[in-house]
């Protein structure tokens, strides 16, 4: 990157160009992820909690934390972010630039936190989003049917009906009673399966006229000049419920600085009680032009709207004779193809001179000048010609007006519309179309690469604003559709207007969106026809972890997986932005991502940048003549061609200047092409940017008195900025602080300086010691299923919600071990449940410490298997509570959409057949504290009749009762919930992992005595096999065992960091100093004999973690049970106590072992045994009928209808399934024969 040097006169702590405080940043993203609050701080409840967010008010679109806010610190002590710093700097030694690095990434996850994209994404769509989206609806206007029996007095009746300003109130709830509305908070949606929403309100204007011929119209076109207003009003109307995502500025939470639960930080939404999550949109770039060279060479300029989009190809030529076989450049233009000579000339272009200047072309081969050729005697052939006058300009309107989808406005009016529409001026449009052509050429003759579609500068994320905004588009056209149709039958009919209110469908916008959250269809990005899946998710709790990976997932659509091609393999440009193995194993491997730790997504600018690149030295586009263009570099602001400068370095140099004293949005990306002589600037959202550290500004460090670094300060100091994807190119990244040191005396080429090198992983990378020491795959397994799966810190707020199925570990432990980014993620004075320990965030760490052994265990421990502790167990390591819970619904009593043929269901106690109601109280819900096992009944519901319509616990269920709700939702339904505990401690088959993948399941159980033991008598509680760590190649794990053995011993190195790991004689070092072997085996006795085994044993404690998968809920066993009732097979479901299903490839094992008998037995006697009789003498099925016989008696017996007699008949055992095929058959008219042999 070419750098001038920087004049020393920008102040140091940005007091010159203070930001202002944005209203978004106040307390949402920036402080969700601190879960503290302030509890000392009387709270006025009431404050504002009436007053509606005003969507139209005029606040900056700039929604991200580090604007305007002050540290969490800062909060803490009661300081302002404004103190002045002592005047000493902070020594420039590795040491404390490497403590200074960690207090700076403190203070970005405290100010930015990890899922301020989500927040700020909404808090965007709510304060402008929303407001452009209805000002981009238009005019409706409603046309009367012009049918002439309902022609009124007054001539036809028109109505339009204009959009104006919205207004979001804050969530209510609407009680029935005297009292009204009470404030809606998250955990009223979540209890009574509601939708956490807010109410949307427009400003609708409607005007009813009529149009009446005037007298002094002259001709019969301008007859009908004078309208007659019948009406015209202005009203607030209620539109529909927009659902409010938690921790918003529209959440309660946000305005109270309340938090439900210490591990939640908001970012998803509440829809039917349901925790749905947006899942970020990897989409096409339709800010950059696209250059392909498949099926042919093209090149796009992509729109939303597909009459917008011009696509310039090399096509070959048909019509010229002279330059046989040579290509034309042909351009696609609203549905019309043309040669690109003709647009150009339509667009005011005189000669073929200027338009050859327009294209910019130095150092033309031959075929560049033959394609040009070959266009222009193209061009001729079709419009003999064209370069007299407006000859051009009226063929190619009638061209465009011949085509397709022809528009309705002039050449001047559609060009201006659909072509470039943010370029203005003809004279601009011709010089972009240029410039598409030049590029296209180029990248024709090699001197400019086709672009990459799965580098992250061609892509952009839709985060909720986006998603959000064009579901709702849709329901507000369909609520149009509906609303013109009702208005034009008053209107036909000649009667007055009702309200509003009475023509605008609320519902269709509430239901609309409800429906999308809860199936996770979406609209597509551009098919208005199609949907999409996979948009909205379903946020897990299993632990914190797999919370906070789920808002910070990545998605890319694919048609089908057949055609991702590159799209799953890691591109360079993910580098710091996207986590390289946070990736799911299967068919979403490689499209499902997560971001890096301290990547964010850009909010979009709503400041205009065109004067402060005057100020830098660019020119308008407008101002430059013609023949000055080429040799200026070229300057685009989000991929339109805005001006050129003469000194492309010096303009980018005081531009960014300028982004670092915050004159400009520090989320402007600045990109200085030298190959091509460009200046791309990009200030649209959704693009992935990363702080780093500027070298050349490190001596501007200064320590706060009394207080920590705020993030916000050091970016006005310019010690740190955000880079984005592009702009990373032009710059020299050092790994890490120590890199900068490496040669003594010689000035550093570096221009910024990576604040740690394990912030290019994901979260639930990051936090894995010595992961650079591991397999990849080992690596994958743990960050995105073992650590998502692992049962430790479940939520704080249970009693206030009901989950289906949860899990918590009765005595979660924090590791030994410490990694950056889990220092960093949290306050060093974070005390959750009152600890006062040094460990930032506990809660991403769901496990215990055991003590492992690396040993073989009397063959128990074979492949992946463990041998544990009974004592251990005992004494309640890895017990944890087990918590499944129980719904049912009824009608209420004022429900009215019930059909009067059903019987009313109530909750209620009755004698119930199908299980015991002992434990249930007269309303049909059980007591706390109730044992209920299999097959009692949970849950009574009864009929008026009596009928029985209870809950029971199916097979395998059973619990002590944790909490009965009952509660009602806003559809008319009563429901019930009864949540049962089950306290688990482990048992054979249960599966436990350790932080580097090694899963594996319990094998045995060994009492404590017969252990071996050292002579300290440290007893391990895991033994697993040596032959685990070879195949898995997974040193990690004996790493992190020799390090915690000597963290253990008070040693004072604790980190293990991936990549800034310590060395293995370091870790040796110190086990050595603690008075063990060097690599941490240790002499021990054997338990059963007393005896020293001869070998060592390698021992230490490493963190464990138990997943869910527990061998009691997936425990399968039957003898005989429950059939299907037609075939008579054993049922398919483990909770109906079904079989295990046996089929022809476990046939197959038992045949080649040669155990037939139990084949038979298994395959025949214990599934659906029948028996049947067979005629000998005609080979078929004879029946078991009640026949006459001679004497006037009946006898019952098998009787053969086809041979009239019941002798030679035999009978046989076949499956049911055979006899229930012949009745079958039988039934169509087919008959089978039997051959038998008595045997």
């Amino acid at each position: 990157m070419e750098e001038l040097q920087k004049d020393s006169g920008q102040p140091s702590n940005g007091s010159d160009s203070e930001p202002e405080t944005m209203v978004l940043d106040d307390n949402g993203a920036g402080k969700s992820h601190s879960m503290e609050g302030n509890e000392d701080s009387p709270i006025d409840v009431d404050e504002g909690k009436d007053s509606p967010i005003d969507v139209n008010e005029g606040q900056s679109s700039m929604d991200v934390d580090i604007k305007g806010k002050s540290s969490l610190n800062d909060d803490v002590n009661g300081k302002s972010s404004s103190e002045p710093y002592s005047n000493a700097p902070i020594d420039m030694s590795v040491e404390s630039l490497e403590k200074f690095c960690k207090e700076a990434s403190r203070s970005f996850f405290d100010e930015v936190g990890l899922i301020s994209h989500q927040i700020n994404s909404y808090n965007e769509f709510v304060s402008h989003g929303l407001q452009e989206l209805f000002d981009s609806l238009g005019e409706v206007i409603v046309e009367p049917g012009y049918d002439p029996s309902k022609k009124g007095s007054g001539g036809w009746k028109h109505a339009v009906i204009k959009f104006g300003r919205v207004k979001l109130e804050k969530p209510v709830f609407w009680t029935g009673k005297d009292e009204g509305s009470v404030d809606f908070k998250p955990w009223h949606a979540r209890l009574q399966n509601m939708t956490y929403a807010s109410r949307l309100k427009v400003e609708v204007t409607i005007q009813v006229y009529s149009l009446e011929k005037s007298d002094k119209s002259k001709t019969g076109n301008d007859g009908f000049v004078q309208k007659r207003d019948f009406m015209n009003e202005t009203h607030w109307i209620f539109i529909g419920l927009l659902p409010v995502m938690v921790k918003s500025n529209l959440c309660l939470l946000h305005s109270l600085k309340e938090s439900e639960c210490l591990f939640d930080a908001g970012g998803y939404f509440l829809v039917k009680g349901m925790e749905k999550v947006f899942i970020a949109q990897e989409l096409r770039c339709l800010k950059r032009l696209w250059i392909s060279d498949r099926p042919c060479w093209m090149i796009s300029f992509m729109h939303e709207m597909k009459r917008r989009r011009i696509y310039i190809k090399l096509v070959e030529s048909t019509r010229s004779e002279d330059f046989s076989g040579s290509k034309i450049i042909s351009i696609s233009f609203l549905y019309a193809t043309m040669p690109v000579w003709l647009l150009f000339f339509a667009l005011g272009i005189s000669s073929d001179k200027e338009a050859f200047d327009v294209i910019d072309m130095q150092d033309c081969d031959a075929s560049v000048i033959n394609t040009i050729s070959a266009t222009i005697k193209e061009s001729d052939e079709l419009c003999k010609g064209f370069r007299k006058s407006d000859k051009a300009r009226q063929y190619v309107d009638e061209l465009v007006k011949s085509s397709r989808f022809p528009p309705a406005e002039s050449f001047d009016d559609y060009v201006a519309r659909f072509l470039f529409p943010d370029i203005n001026g003809n004279r601009n449009k011709a010089f972009f179309l240029g410039y598409m052509v030049k590029c296209l050429l180029m990248a024709f003759t090699g001197k400019r690469k086709c672009d990459n579609k799965d580098d992250f500068r061609n892509k952009r994320l839709d985060l909720p604003g986006e998603l959000l905004g064009r579901e709702l588009r849709a329901h507000l056209r369909l609520l149009e559709k509906r609303m013109v149709k009702a208005i034009q039958r008053d209107l036909n009919s000649d009667r007055e207007l009702q309200d509003l209110e009475r023509y605008i469908d609320a519902s269709i916008v509430t239901n609309g969106l409800n429906r999308a959250f809860s199936t996770g269809s979406w609209c597509h990005p551009y098919k208005r026809a199609e949907r999409c899946s996979g948009i909205v998710a379903t946020l897990r709790r299993t632990n914190p972890l797999q919370m906070m990976s789920d808002l910070r997932k990545t998605r890319q659509r694919v048609a089908y997986a057949g055609k991702a091609g590159d799209a799953r393999y890691p591109n360079p440009s993910y580098w710091g932005k996207l986590c390289f193995m946070s990736t799911p194993d299967g068919e979403n491997c490689g499209l499902v991502k997560n971001l890096a730790v301290t990547a964010i997504v850009s909010s979009r600018v709503g400041q205009p940048l065109i004067e402060s690149f005057i100020s830098c030295g660019m020119s308008k586009l407008n101002d430059i003549p013609t023949e000055h263009i080429q040799r200026m570099d070229k300057i685009f602001l989000n991929g339109n061609w805005v001006g050129s400068c003469k000194d492309s370095a010096s303009f980018v140099f005081r531009l960014r200047c300028m982004r670092r004293s915050s004159m400009i949005d520090p989320q402007v990306e600045i990109k200085r092409d030298k190959h091509h002589k460009e200046v791309r600037v990009f200030s649209d959202a959704g693009r992935i940017l990363r702080p780093l550290l500027v070298v050349e500004n490190l001596n501007k460090i200064r320590k706060p008195k009394g207080r920590s670094f705020s993030f916000q300060e050091l970016m006005q100091q310019e010690i740190i900025e955000f880079i984005g994807v592009e702009e990373e190119e032009d710059i020299q990244c050092a790994w890490g602080i120590r890199h900068l040191f490496e040669s003594e005396g010689a000035i550093s080429s570096y221009t910024h300086c990576e604040l740690d090198p394990s912030f290019l992983m994901g979260l639930s990378c990051g936090i894995i010691p010595f992961a650079n020491h591991n397999f990849a795959r080992r690596v994958l397994y743990q960050s995105e299923k073992h650590s998502q799966q692992a049962i430790g810190y479940s939520t704080t707020n249970p009693h206030i919600r009901v989950d289906t199925l949860s899990h918590q570990l009765y005595y979660p432990q924090r590791p030994l071990f410490k990694t950056v980014i889990a220092d960093c993620l949290g306050r060093s004075d974070y005390s959750t449940f009152g600890r006062k320990d040094d460990f930032a965030r506990p809660e991403y760490f769901n496990g215990q410490n055991a003590i492992v052994a690396v040993n073989v265990h009397q063959g128990f421990n074979q492949e992946d298997s463990l041998v544990m502790n009974r004592a251990s167990l005992e004494r309640g390591m890895f017990r944890t509570e087990h918590l499944r819970s129980y719904k049912t619904d009824v009608e209420n009593k004022d429900g009215t959409k019930r059909l009067k043929l059903k019987e009313k269901i109530d909750f209620g106690k009755t004698e119930s057949k199908r299980g015991r109601v002992d434990n249930l109280d007269d309303d049909g819900l059980p007591y706390i504290g109730a044992s209920l096992q299999t097959n009692d009944i949970v849950i009574g519901k009864v009929s008026e009749s009596g009928e029985d319509h209870s809950i029971k616990l199916k097979h395998t269920e059973k619990g002590m009762v944790q909490k009965v709700l009952l509660s009602a939702n806003d559809e008319g339904k009563n429901f019930a919930v009864v949540t049962l505990r089950q306290v688990r401690t482990p048992c054979l088959g249960d599966k436990f992992s350790s932080m580097h993948g090694q899963k594996g399941v319990v094998g045995f159980l060994e009492s404590q005595e017969n252990f071996p033991f050292t002579h300290k008598g440290i007893v391990p509680d895991i033994v697993i096999n040596p032959h685990a760590f070879p195949t898995r190649q997974t040193p990690g794990q004996l790493l992190e065992a020799a390090l915690g053995k000597g963290i253990a011993c008070k040693g004072t190195m604790r980190y293990a960091t991936p990549f800034t790991t310590a060395s293995v004689d370091v870790i040796a070092e110190q086990l050595h100093k603690a008075g063990y072997s060097r690599w941490g085996a240790e002499n021990v006795l054997n338990g059963r004999t007393g005896e020293r085994m001869q070998s060592l044993v390698f021992m230490g404690p490493t963190f464990y973690q138990r997943l869910i998968h527990m061998s009691e809920d997936k425990v399968k066993f039957r003898n005989t049970g429950p059939v299907h009732p037609l075939t008579r097979q054993p049922v398919a479901d483990r909770k109906r106590f079904g079989g295990v299903k046996f089929g022809e490839m476990e046939r197959d094992c038992l045949l080649a072992h040669g155990s037939a008998a139990n084949l038979h037995e298994r395959l025949f006697m214990l599934s659906d045994f029948s028996q049947m009789h067979i005629c000998q003498t005609c080979e078929r099925v004879a029946n078991v009928v009640m026949r006459s016989v001679p004497g006037g008696k009946k006898i019952r017996g098998p009787y053969c209808g086809f041979c009239k007699s019941s002798e030679n008949i035999v009978r046989i055992n076949v499956p049911y399934g055979a006899k229930l095929l012949y009745q079958e058959l039988f039934s169509m008219g087919i008959c089978l024969k039997f051959d038998t042999e008595v045997c």
